[in-house]
């Protein structure tokens, strides 16, 4: 009690403190009022929230709109690319440095994550000698190069419950947005305001297993919602990679279900599954804006081509250069624009390994091998809780769509991968080694796992 009476205090201060800044400066400076008002309510949001602080945090500045609501991809952020820096910095390193001075638990340490962080480290120098600190302030370069200091900070705040809701947070945010903006312009692709719409439906896969989870404990109406909310900005946002994540994740979850021995559960994904499908393509006007938004442009792209090239040159750079690569971000994607109509590799793994060479890659690939771990345990022994599945599906999600896109180069894809890798690491060290049996498995919308 004493707590919530202390939220609502922090809540009610912050509007006052918050109000005048943003009436007072908004008329003069938007851009400026914008992270004033972010910076003010993320200090009271430490104070109130605690260790919740952190996912929030991270899922706030991953989906707020700070590119212009409609129009093409890849436009400029509406404000600086200073401002934007900052926030993408501040949002794991404040409430990991509010945390310290608490005095907090700690997670354990060891020597992969000794030597994650001194190659996190060596990145920064490397690349600061390379391109200098101008180009370094960038988004898409800031994104992945604190990306071990996130999946550092992540590892103090081991309890996956806070980024349930967090989640589903994220996903009322994308849902209004992506409304507004398919509103606003039907006939363009929904997602500019995320820079890209392959970038919003990354988004959205990421934060929708853990937005499920989190309305299922709730209702079986709310879950609906979200699933429908979910699949339906997928569709409108011209993203065929984020399909192709969502059929890999609800493939993993029925593998999950049938090894535990929860068939009247998997009839029920089986049968939801059997249901959109079946809506999608019997329904006429759905089934011509799916037909629209997902095969639009397929047979005349020239993607494969492109692909083509970018494997070549890929095969050809990390030949001559395997270790650290061009020490360059973006280098892959510059050089991949000169050659062909496309300034991109549409590979993340492909392009961090010329860029940044074999160790970039290995630092990239860090989440995605925690939560590959996480999931096998899962399926061998059992003793993954709900939110721990959630996050290890989120990031199994934008590994796929990685396989089509320079993800590494999106900083709201970089801050959720890293804090969410991050967490799962150090939930693998407080797992218990169960044997596998259906009566020691949590029951679906229910943690009975000991928490951090």
């Amino acid at each position: 009690m004493e707590r919530l009476v202390q939220s609502r205090l922090a809540i009610l201060a912050a509007a006052v403190v918050v109000g005048p800044i943003a009436g007072a400066l908004t008329v003069r400076k938007p851009a400026v009022a914008l992270l004033v008002c972010l910076a003010v309510l993320s200090l009271f949001a430490l104070a109130a929230l605690g260790d919740r602080a952190f996912p929030w945090l991270i899922m706030l500045v991953a989906v707020i709109p700070w590119y212009p609501l409609t129009g093409e991809g890849d436009a400029p952020p509406v404000i600086k690319q200073l401002f934007f820096c900052i926030a993408i910095v501040a949002a794991p390193l404040v409430p990991t440095l509010w945390s310290l001075a608490q005095g907090e638990r700690r997670a354990r340490t060891n020597r992969i994550m000794l030597l994650l962080a001194i190659l996190s480290f060596g990145f920064f120098v490397i690349v600061y000698l390379t391109v200098g600190l101008k180009d370094m302030v960038q988004s898409g370069t800031i994104g992945f190069l604190i990306g071990g200091i996130t999946f550092l900070c992540a590892r103090r705040f081991s309890d996956p419950e806070p980024w349930l809701a967090a989640c589903f947070g994220g996903l009322v945010v994308l849902t209004l947005c992506g409304f507004l903006a398919f509103a606003a312009d039907p006939s363009e692709r929904v997602g500019s305001f995320s820079g890209h719409g392959i970038t919003f439906g990354a988004l959205v896969v990421m934060v929708l297993p853990g937005a499920l989870v989190w309305a299922a404990r709730r209702s079986r109406l709310l879950a609906f919602g979200a699933a429908t909310a979910g699949a339906t900005l997928m569709i409108i946002s011209l993203s065929r990679s984020s399909w192709i994540a969502a059929i890999v994740m609800v493939f993993i979850v029925m593998m999950l279900l049938a090894r535990r021995g929860d068939f009247r559960l998997l009839s029920y994904v089986a049968t939801g599954m059997v249901v959109a499908i079946a809506v999608i393509f019997l329904t006429g006007s759905l089934h011509k804006i799916v037909e629209q938004r997902v095969n639009s442009n397929v047979t005349s792209s020239d993607s494969f081509t492109h692909r083509e090239f970018s494997l070549h040159f890929f095969t050809a750079e990390v030949k001559n250069r395997p270790i650290f690569g061009a020490s360059q971000p973006l280098f892959a994607a510059q050089q991949a624009g000169a050659e062909t109509d496309i300034g991109a590799v549409d590979n993340g793994y492909l392009s961090i390994s010329v860029d940044m060479g074999l160790l970039g890659l290995a630092v990239a690939l860090f989440p995605l091998a925690v939560a590959l771990i996480t999931l096998a345990r899962s399926l061998r022994l059992g003793v993954a809780s709900p939110p721990d599945i959630a996050l290890a599906l989120s990031l199994v999600g934008v590994g796929v769509v990685t396989l089509f896109y320079d993800s590494f180069y999106w900083a709201q894809l970089d801050l959720l991968m890293f804090a969410m890798g991050g967490v799962l690491s150090a939930r693998l060290y407080m797992l218990p080694r169960l044997s596998f049996r259906s009566d020691a498995l949590p029951a679906i919308g229910r943690d009975t796992t000991a928490r951090a």
